[in-house]
């Protein structure tokens, strides 16, 4: 269905007076504005007429872009192209024919996955067995239009797909799989070794390594025809831009390119001669993004975070000043351009004063943030989008155009967040399987007209040069560029936000998305400020200080239980101070225009300072977590415990021989059983397990090396043989995994799930158990939340390694204090 503009309504576009303007946060949180953002999401603010900041940038900016094939961006098109690629890859694997992805009756054409999809709704316990019922293929034939009695689409589900549902069910939930070393290509994925390549295959899509023993299960003969790993057939998900930040642009360079770019589009899509409107881009542009393989491509300058001397915003700002321009006599061009200077780099409509204007809560942030309260650049060409997304711990966006061509944009009310959600889910269930924070990935489009269609409400604004558009918390929203244009965005908060930040970090925690500051840090900081207030600026903003109090108080109680329950004898408490001095906004260290670190940028698990995240879940640990000792990096694999005996040595008569002995009466080779389980739980066994994993015992003795170089030298008179046989024939690597072997035979893709013999599980299955244990496990030091080690260690850290340790990073002591003053001074202003 094409794009139906008709089902959209377009934004509120308000007109502040020169005092309303003076004051955004404070017009931005009356009660009638906050309805009309809280009903409409977005909302178009248009300043004063005198109003026009100059623009302010350096000569020396310069950004690369991204790379946007438009066709890729449609949900129900990726998700499609996901399907085929992987069905088709399994099906050569087995050695089928490849399928097209339409299935083509008289009446109608279904595609593959959309048939899969159906099946999966109303007969999921089919999928694997295409045992569908008359009933609930009746249902099915309904959904495309087809006769209730047809069974085309029967035949076809089980003779093309059915085999490859089959083997996706075996899969089950598990979407980890192993992952090589960065920057080597040699070694096998799962072993992380590079000996034995004529056992070993490639990839034929991927290229990766892997042992045929290492595999699940494993081979023990070189496959026929093309094989792939698990990676590639049951997919990962994973969508990014193509990025070259090698090629940097000025903007005029830039401009050029769209200029040319513009000239083509209008010639393939417009009539000679004329301009296309507004409206006939946009439904080009949803055309596009809903084609199955349209080759558009385009460029967007997005997320431009430069720290250089005016390099960060094209708002004037006290750290840049843009040169002067004189006439030929000498004379400044415009002698009143330092006092307008001053006048728009301190306005608080100044996109690097706006978080931190009279009202916004992220004042009370202690560090600044990349992106969120320092702005990014955004260099548009015609048709570069932005896809489907909410911003970082639902707050607030302004979005600035100095100059350029229209952004169209789309906005969802917050009220209707889930219901998107939920019916995007539903379009891609095995995408959201497999990336379940896919909404914060901004790379997902749906047309805004087929979400009004199905009871989702949508509003549009067009803004222009000059012009702000607002988004309201927990709005989602996307749009596109009609041209060449400049744009720049920042984040805010008002006391209505409150609710919607406590959200996000519950939300967070189910797709382990990274905290981009610390939202409970922030609600103490609040309660400081409230208790030392002399200027009377919190007398009226009670309410917001009241659900500060109860949402921290609550966090203190939680931590304060977690501690109790997880204090034991493997788990000593540690007082970790925190750094002497942190550089807040205004000090002399700490400029708007040079951030520290960027908060929207991903960052490593192993730098302590920098990352006061847990290394699960992903939340802000400013406060008390647990430091895991992994210094054995078994992270996750823990031994269950054994409940504890009074026995505190071995006693002669408790010696056992392996076996009992067949003259020992049945009823002594029970005792002598339960002999052996006491002994197993003595203190002393427990000592003797400690010896095991400790580092001395991981020194190996001289007979254990003697050993190991014999089986080194063995292992190399193979591989030099073997490599004297690949050079005489010439044979690479890729040939030799299936010439060397002595017989061939046609590679089975297996589509049941292992049975038994827990003990011997593949080392394939044990990698695959997870990617973030393999991830974790490379550190010697784990750290944890107390959610996370309460669910990974036991509710009382029974499963804790020995040397663990609660960092207490702030007392109780001192976190009760904090609360009590808020709350003596909060009750004292509402007598």
């Amino acid at each position: 269905m094409p794009f139906d503009k008709s089902l959209l309504r377009e934004c509120p576009t308000l007109y502040p007076s020169p005092q309303e303007f003076d004051d955004p946060i404070s017009y931005m949180s009356r009660e009638d504005i906050r309805a009309l953002g809280s009903t409409h999401g977005l909302l178009k603010i248009v300043p004063p007429s005198p109003w026009k900041p100059p623009f302010s940038l350096s000569p020396s900016f310069k950004f690369h872009t991204r790379i946007q094939k438009l066709s890729d961006l449609g949900i129900t098109s990726r998700s499609r192209k996901f399907f085929m690629d992987n069905l088709n890859r399994y099906l050569k694997m087995s050695n089928r024919p490849a399928v097209n992805e339409w299935l083509v009756s008289r009446a109608e054409k279904v595609h593959c996955y959309d048939l899969y999809l159906a099946v999966s709704k109303v007969a999921p316990e089919a999928i694997p067995t295409g045992e569908i019922s008359p009933k609930e293929m009746a249902k099915i034939n309904l959904m495309f239009q087809l006769p209730s009695h047809s069974s085309f689409l029967l035949k076809e589900y089980r003779r093309k797909i059915l085999p490859y549902a089959k083997y996706l069910s075996s899969n089950g939930d598990n979407f980890d799989f192993p992952v090589g070393n960065p920057g080597d290509s040699e070694s096998c994925v799962v072993c992380k070794k590079n000996h034995s390549p004529t056992t070993t295959l490639l990839c034929d899509n991927c290229d990766d390594s892997y042992h045929m023993r290492c595999l699940r299960p494993p081979l023990e003969e070189v496959p026929k025809g093309a094989w792939y790993c698990e990676r590639c057939l049951i997919g990962t998900g994973e969508y990014g831009f193509e990025e070259n930040p090698e090629i940097r642009y000025t903007l005029q360079e830039f401009f050029d390119q769209c200029r040319e770019f513009e000239g083509q589009f209008s010639a393939s899509f417009g009539k000679p001669g004329q301009r296309l409107s507004l409206d006939e881009i946009e439904q080009i542009f949803w055309k596009l993004v809903e084609e199955e393989n349209s080759q558009i491509k385009v460029k967007y300058g997005a997320d431009i975070h430069n720290s250089g001397p005016g390099e960060v915003t094209g708002f004037p700002t006290p750290e840049y000043k843009s040169p002067a321009r004189n006439l030929p006599d000498g004379r400044p061009e415009n002698p009143g351009i330092k006092a307008l200077h001053e006048i728009y780099s301190n306005h608080p409509w100044n996109l690097t004063r706006l978080p931190f204007s009279k009202g916004s809560l992220l004042n009370h942030i202690d560090t600044e943030i990349s992106g969120m309260t320092v702005p990014w650049i955004y260099v548009g060409s015609l048709l570069s989008t932005f896809c489907w997304h909410v911003e970082d711990h639902y707050t607030l966006s302004a979005n600035y155009c100095h100059f350029g061509n229209t952004k169209k944009w789309y906005g969802i009310p917050s009220a209707y967040a889930d219901q998107f959600e939920k019916h995007l889910k539903s379009l891609a269930p095995d995408l959201f399987q497999r990336q379940p924070d896919l909404l914060h990935q901004l790379v997902t489009l749906i047309s805004p007209s087929k979400l009004a269609q199905i009871g989702i409400p949508c509003v549009y604004a067009d803004q222009n040069p000059n012009e702000f558009v607002i988004t309201f918390p927990r709005v989602y929203h996307a749009g596109f560029n009609s041209g060449f244009n400049f744009n720049e965005a920042v984040n805010f908060t008002m006391d209505s936000w409150l609710d919607f930040g406590d959200r996000s970090i519950q939300d967070y925690k189910l797709i382990k998305k990274e905290n981009v500051f610390d939202h409970y840090k922030l609600m103490e900081n609040i309660l400081k400020s409230f208790s030392t207030d002399t200027s009377g600026s919190w007398s009226q903003r009670t309410e917001i200080v009241g659900k500060c109090i109860r949402s921290f108080e609550s966090y203190v109680h939680r931590q304060m239980t977690l501690v109790r329950d997880l204090a034991s004898d493997r788990l000593a408490k540690v007082h970790v101070s925190t750094k002497a001095h942190k550089p807040t906004r205004g000090s002399a260290e700490a400029s708007l225009m040079t951030p520290k670190s960027s908060g929207k940028k991903s960052s490593s698990l192993v730098n302590e300072e920098e990352d006061n995240l847990c290394d699960i879940c992903r939340v802000s640990i400013s406060y008390q977590y647990c430091d895991i000792n992994n210094k054995n990096h078994r992270f996750g694999k823990w031994y269950n415990g054994r409940p504890k005996k009074n026995v505190d040595v071995l006693n002669v008569n408790k010696l056992l021989t392996p076996e009992p002995s067949p003259s020992i009466p049945k009823m002594e080779q029970v005792t002598m059983f339960g002999a052996a389980e006491e002994i197993a739980r003595s203190h002393t066994a427990e000592a003797l397990e400690d010896l095991q994993d400790s580092d001395d015992d991981k020194k190996p003795t001289s007979s254990d090396q003697f050993e190991e170089l014999i089986r080194q030298a063995k292992r190399k008179m193979k591989e030099e043989e073997e490599l004297k046989d690949t050079k005489l024939h010439g044979t690479k690597r890729r040939q030799l995994r299936r010439s060397e072997a002595k017989k061939t035979v046609q590679q089975v893709v297996s589509t049941e799930p292992e049975r038994g013999h827990s003990s011997k599980m593949s080392q394939m299955k044990k990698v695959q158990y997870s990617s973030l244990l393999h991830s974790l496990n490379q550190l010697d030091k784990v750290k944890l939340c107390l959610e996370c080690t309460v669910k990974m260690c036991g509710q009382h850290g029974e499963k804790i390694p020995k040397g663990s340790q609660i960092s207490l990073r702030k007392d109780f002591a001192d976190m009760q204090q904090v609360l009590n003053d808020a709350k003596e001074r909060f009750y004292s202003l509402r007598k």
